[in-house]
């Protein structure tokens, strides 16, 4: 198993990078500056700023809401694998073993696509190629017509070994959740096995995932509950690994009757604060949009915050990373709402700052 056991990293030199790169990110106040525009003058804003590259590269072939699409994606592909390339160590492969969480990110978008009837120039628009897999890597999936042909060359070429039970319930219930989720799992899963926390900026680098998982984890079991999933059914999507969410306490939020039940046990968690009102709202409504934001909220407090505490770090760049990536998301969906014609305020009330 390969873990770890590089030589040190040149944290310092990295933070210092970061810290410049993300002085570039949008403030609070561009957002509803957005909202008042029309689509090209967000692309010519756009143009302006730090995705200028990427805006001019895309502008001769693209318009409106694709150019901003294809153009804020190719810039955060490009932001990551620059921050791949300046850092060194250990640090460069904690890093680069994080960044695969974008092959996961990839496949799944392929997936969605194929099994929406999607064109492959409009999934290709939504690729981030940060991650290990290349874009040849990538356009080899999109060839693929089916997602049984997209998991079986995954098998082939990574080794990705989606196990027979998940293919079925996909089969049988026609929703790709089944593989989403595990995909996810298999993620944290062999992302833990290589961290081996022996030295300091792996304790450090394995708490802030632990709580991820967390996250991860809380999210996956209300989803599920919400759909009616039995138990049993809810605790094989378990993710061990975080931080406070065992498998005992999984198991028993598992077998609660429904999402009031489970608020009542949540309360004892540390991040119970951050996501009390939407949770209380997703009581009666049955609604998870508005917590899900709040727990994207929490993640984006606690990577800066933990940037803060351990500033010499990989810490500082996993906020950064996280940072860019909701500024993106941002961005795409102020443009894909005003592509749809929806009122301001629906937009604004979508937007995680």
């Amino acid at each position: 198993m390969y873990l770890f056991r590089g030589r040190n990293g040149n944290y310092a030199y990295a933070c210092a990078r970061v810290k410049a790169r993300k002085s570039l990110l949008l403030t609070k106040d561009n957002y509803p500056k957005f909202l008042l525009m029309d689509l090209n003058e967000i692309g010519r804003f756009l143009g302006e700023s730090q995705y200028k590259t990427e805006m001019s590269e895309l502008a001769a072939r693209y318009e409106g809401v694709n150019l901003i699409e294809l153009g804020t994606s190719r810039n955060l592909a490009r932001s990551y694998t620059e921050m791949l390339e300046f850092t060194k160590g250990d640090l460069q492969e904690m890093l680069a073993s994080y960044l695969t969480r974008w092959d996961i990110w990839n496949i799944k978008t392929i997936l969605r696509g194929k099994f929406y009837g999607a064109s492959v120039e409009e999934i290709r628009e939504d690729l981030v190629p940060a991650g290990g897999m290349k874009e040849n890597e990538l356009n080899q999936l999109l060839s693929f017509a089916s997602a049984n042909e997209i998991l079986e060359a995954l098998k082939k070429t990574n080794g990705m070994v989606v196990p027979e039970e998940v293919i079925a319930l996909y089969e049988k219930n026609s929703t790709l959740a089944p593989i989403e989720d595990y995909l996810d799992k298999y993620y944290y899963e062999t992302l833990l096995q290589k961290i081996d926390a022996t030295r300091k900026p792996e304790r450090i680098f394995l708490s802030y995932i632990r709580r991820e998982i967390d996250t991860t984890n809380l999210m996956t079991l209300l989803k599920l509950k919400k759909e009616g999933t039995a138990a049993e059914k809810v605790i094989s999507y378990f993710i061990a690994g975080g931080e406070q969410i065992t498998k005992d306490s999984f198991d028993s939020l598992a077998a609660m009757d429904n999402v009031d039940q489970i608020a009542g046990e949540l309360s004892k968690f540390t991040f119970f604060e951050d996501i009390k009102d939407p949770l209380e709202a997703a009581k009666s409504s049955g609604n998870l949009g508005d917590l899900a934001m709040a727990m994207k909220r929490y993640s984006l407090r606690l990577a800066s915050k933990m940037s803060h505490v351990y500033p010499l770090s990989i810490l500082p760049i996993v906020d950064y990373m996280i940072s860019k990536k909701n500024e993106v998301d941002n961005i795409r969906i102020i443009a894909r709402g005003k592509e749809s014609g929806l009122d301001s305020d629906l937009i604004k009330s979508l937007l995680v700052v």
